[in-house]
C-alpha cells in the first residue's frame, strides 16, 4: 500500500541534516502516492513531502561547506521546512485517524492523534528556538535533537502498526489486481 516505502523514507530522515532527506522525502512522496490509490487525500502529503526537499539539499550542502551557514536563504528554508513538516505529519496522521475510525480501531485512531500532536509540537518548539534567541542554549538544542530521534522511532512503530492494521489481505489482493489491470492496459496500448 505504501506504508513500507514511507517507513524507509522516514528512517532516512534521521540524517536529514546530512542531506539524506533528498532521498527520504521522495520515498515518502512515492509512498503517499501509492496510498492515494486507496485514499485520495494522501496526495496532499505527497506534495508537502516534495516541498521539504530543498531544505534537506541545502542542509547537506551546508554541512559539506558548499553553502554558508546561517544566511537568510538557509534560515528561510529552515522555517519553511518546519512549517511544511508540521502540516505533512499532521495531515498524514489525521488521514490515518479517519481510516482507523472507519475501521472501528480506536487505538490506532488515538495513536494517530498522539503522533500528529507530538510531531507538530516538535516543529513549533523548533521554530520557537529559531526565533527567540534567549532560549537558544545547549540544553534545549540537545532536547530537540533527542526528541527528533524519539519522534522518528515512534513514527516507525506507528507506520508498522498502520501497515499491520490497515493493510488487510483483501486490500492487498485488490491492489495487486489493480496493478495487473494497469499493466495489461499499458501493454495493450503498445
Amino acid at each position: 500500500m505504501g506504508f513500507g516505502i514511507i517507513l524507509c523514507g522516514l528512517a532516512l530522515l534521521i540524517g536529514i541534516e546530512a542531506g539524506f532527506g533528498v532521498i527520504g522525502y521522495p520515498l515518502i512522496c512515492y509512498g503517499c502516492i501509492k496510498l492515494s490509490r486507496v485514499h485520495d487525500d494522501f496526495k496532499i502529503c505527497a506534495v508537502l513531502a516534495l516541498l521539504n526537499i530543498p531544505y534537506s539539499a541545502a542542509s547537506g550542502l551546508t554541512i559539506f561547506g558548499v553553502l554558508p551557514a546561517n544566511n537568510i536563504a538557509t534560515n528561510c528554508l529552515n522555517v519553511a521546512h518546519y512549517v511544511f513538516s508540521a502540516f505533512m505529519f499532521w495531515y498524514f496522521c489525521m488521514r490515518i485517524r479517519a481510516i482507523a475510525k472507519e475501521g472501528d480501531d480506536e487505538k490506532l485512531a488515538s495513536n494517530a492523534v498522539f503522533n500528529g500532536l507530538m510531531a507538530v509540537s516538535y516543529c513549533v518548539w523548533t521554530l520557537a528556538v529559531l526565533f527567540i534567541p534567549f532560549i537558544q542554549n545547549t540544553i534545549i538544542a540537545g532536547l530537540l535533537v533527542l526528541l527528533k530521534y524519539v519522534l522518528i522511532i515512534m513514527g516507525i512503530f506507528f507506520l508498522l502498526s498502520c501497515g499491520a492494521k490497515i493493510t488487510t489481505p483483501s486490500q492487498m489482493a485488490k491492489e495487486l489486481a489493480d496493478e495487473i489491470k494497469r499493466e495489461k492496459k499499458q501493454g495493450s496500448k503498445k
